[in-house]
């Protein structure tokens, strides 16, 4: 195996490993949107990071394996942090996966520790054992989680509350507020930035659980989105945001809140929903999980600062 910097002359064989990829993902997991057009936009997304760090392997002039940086931050979660994100930046053949994926990483990381990174961040396939094993192995842990389900409905509880749709974030301003304070609570520590001033217009649909008119629970809900952006289909509704007020939790408010997302997509004749979140919300990440399927998994590791001055 040749390691060498990622090129140009690289790209087109590298879109070709991660197309292969994504079909074997979909043939085990059919939830997964068929993308027609993702060589291109797999070749798109390549050439528009190829100035960036990365490395390629090759067997001979067979390229057997790629990992590409796709941004960097001086601040995420308090650190210089390097990515190789949006699933599309790194692939390889599944022969000898897991020594391609180490030589590669370790050569990267080198770079990025050069670079003064000591943060790394990565997404992958949930269902890829390999790379889940390997990242485990290489010291990550998860931060975020992307899952999906198809429209099947949670179980009809008996539920005192009163769900409809609301045309503004006035409305819940309250509830929004709560929010914010629990993301910095235990184990979540999550230092979120207010965005300043509420605003009355809404990106898509917000459907809203109410108690004695008090609204205790929302789901944000819009189309074609999602993190990992080579997952955005029109045929898939997003639940961008979600949140019940620990006082009225355990009382079935998220399953209702979940079963009208469900009709909701229905109506606009959508195929399955999706959802992003935090791993170590430890609520949230239970409900997500009892009624959705993994897709990607986020995950960082830190390297010892200290090698920095060494």
């Amino acid at each position: 195996m040749i390691l060498r910097d990622f090129s140009k002359e690289s790209i087109p064989e590298a879109a070709e490993l991660f197309v292969r990829s994504y079909a074997s993902q979909r043939e085990n997991l059919p939830l997964i949107p068929e993308k027609k057009e993702l060589y291109d936009i797999v070749l798109t997304e390549l050439k528009d990071k190829s100035g960036n760090r990365g490395i390629a392997a090759l067997d001979g002039d067979r390229l057997i394996g790629y990992m590409l940086e796709t941004g960097t931050s001086d601040s995420f979660m308090g650190e210089r942090t390097a990515f190789s994100s949006g699933l599309y930046s790194h692939s390889s053949v599944e022969v000898d996966k897991a020594k391609i994926y180490q030589v590669m990483y370790a050569k990267l990381a080198e770079k990025w520790v050069e670079n003064r990174y000591c943060s790394h961040v990565f997404s992958f396939w949930a269902q890829d054992h390999v790379l889940s094993y390997q990242f485990f192995r290489l010291g990550f842990g998860m931060t975020h989680f992307e899952l999906m389900q198809d429209l099947s409905k949670p179980e009809d509880r008996e539920v005192h509350t009163t769900i409809r749709e609301i045309d503004s974030l006035r409305y819940i301003e309250g509830l929004l507020e709560k929010e914010f304070r629990y993301y910095k609570k235990t184990p979540l520590f999550w230092f979120k930035e207010k965005n300043g001033d509420i605003e009355d217009e809404i990106d898509g649909d917000l459907i809203t659980a109410f108690i004695d008119d008090e609204p205790v629970g929302y789901m944000h809900l819009n189309i074609n989105d999602a993190e990992t952006k080579v997952l955005a289909d029109k045929n898939t509704g997003r639940i961008a945001g979600a949140y019940v007020n620990p006082k009225f939790r355990r009382k079935g408010i998220g399953t209702a809140l979940l079963r009208n997302a469900v009709e909701w997509a229905e109506e606009k004749e959508l195929k399955r929903l999706y959802v992003e979140g935090e791993s170590a919300n430890i609520q949230g990440g239970n409900f997500w999980m009892k009624h959705f399927t993994p897709i990607i998994y986020t995950v960082r590791r830190c390297v010892d600062k200290r090698m920095l001055s060494h």
